[in-house]
């Protein structure tokens, strides 16, 4: 299971990169899912369970001023369907989600942020118990990017500045450790990595923290990363000027090639379906030009074609995988409504 943003990142996923198998899904194309009726906006972070219960978030509104009203979509397995959340307590219809994870179908935690009166990009929780989404009560540590849920007891959550931490009675803030934000991901609760939008990363192995800082992306920084295992760990986003991908083995970090498609962009999403099933995408430039997607099936890159035609302005949010699904979420800027992208 994985789920990746470009604004957040999660993933709980447990193979390796070393298959040579070409996975049917790189074989496969990719079509566009018309998102449900009256969904509006852009899905920044998404986590897919299993192939019949995916989660994906985001807001919608005039996203050059901040969310205004939350997006939460869920996939059954046959079609995505909006789900109502609760407005917190005081709070005018300007606030949204960032990122979603979930342990199990009757335990998800939704984070973002929330922006009304005294509020201003005030924290914002929200939890699944199976039948609805409530307000849960936390500190305010401004924007909450990320999110990832191993039980109902076991949740992080991270902010610019600050690591959250849910117990099963209340979320506290974690002393001594450094936000991260912008993307997290997780094979397991031993074994947590996080990146921001410069040339730090983090790491948990279920005791402590540990930060490495990678001189590649001094220039630009890392959107997304993706933790296969505690020796199985990629990262990616831009060194200023091209893509930027590395691989850690477990003791070194490794700048690996990127598909000659990518040459002049970043890379902004990547999630991994299986251990020869790795996904990469990034925006064209400027983005009216096509959606760049790519996989790696143990040895070699593949191009697929984007289904969105050029001259559509759309914009990557998230990504997630399931044993049979590939999801590519965002924003579609030709229609205004939320951009779903499936290969399976």
């Amino acid at each position: 299971m994985t789920r990746v943003s470009r604004l957040c990142t999660l993933a709980g996923i447990t193979a390796g990169l070393l298959g040579l198998t070409v996975p049917a899904s790189a074989q496969t194309g990719w079509t566009v899912v018309t998102p449900p009726t009256g969904a509006a906006g852009i899905l920044t972070g998404s986590y897919a369970l299993s192939d019949t219960d995916t989660w994906v978030v985001g807001y919608n509104g005039n996203t050059s001023t901040g969310p205004e009203a939350p997006v939460a979509l869920n996939w059954n397995g046959t079609a995505w369907s909006t789900v109502s959340t609760p407005t917190p307590s005081g709070s005018t219809p300007d606030w949204g989600f960032y990122s979603v994870a979930a342990s199990s179908t009757t335990d998800a935690w939704a984070v973002g942020e929330q922006s009304a009166g005294t509020k201003i990009h005030d924290s914002l929780y929200e939890h699944w118990n199976g039948t609805a989404w409530s307000v849960v009560s936390g500190p305010d540590k401004g924007k909450l990017y990320a999110v990832l849920d191993f039980s109902p007891t076991n949740a992080w959550a991270f902010a610019g500045l600050s690591t959250l931490h849910w117990n099963g009675t209340a979320w506290s803030v974690v002393s001594g450790v450094a936000g991260f934000g912008l993307a997290v991901s997780a094979d397991g609760p031993d074994d947590i990595w996080g990146v921001s939008r410069d040339d730090m990363v983090s790491h948990y192995n279920g005791t402590s923290w540990s930060y490495y800082t990678l001189s590649n992306a001094s220039e630009g920084g890392f959107d997304t990363v993706v933790a296969l295992s505690p020796t199985d760990v990629w990262i990616g986003g831009t060194n200023g000027t091209g893509p930027l991908l590395e691989q850690f083995n477990g003791t070194l970090w490794q700048v690996r090639t990127t598909p000659s498609s990518f040459a002049d962009e970043g890379v902004l999403a990547m999630t991994a379906q299986s251990n020869a099933d790795v996904w990469i995408f990034s925006e064209g430039n400027p983005l009216t030009d096509p959606l760049l997607l790519a996989n790696w099936n143990g040895s070699s890159w593949t191009n697929s074609t984007s289904p969105i035609p050029a001259d559509t302005s759309a914009s990557i949010g998230s990504a997630a995988s399931s044993p049979s699904h590939t999801w590519l979420f965002g924003y579609d800027g030709s229609t205004g409504e939320p951009m779903i992208l499936e290969n399976s």
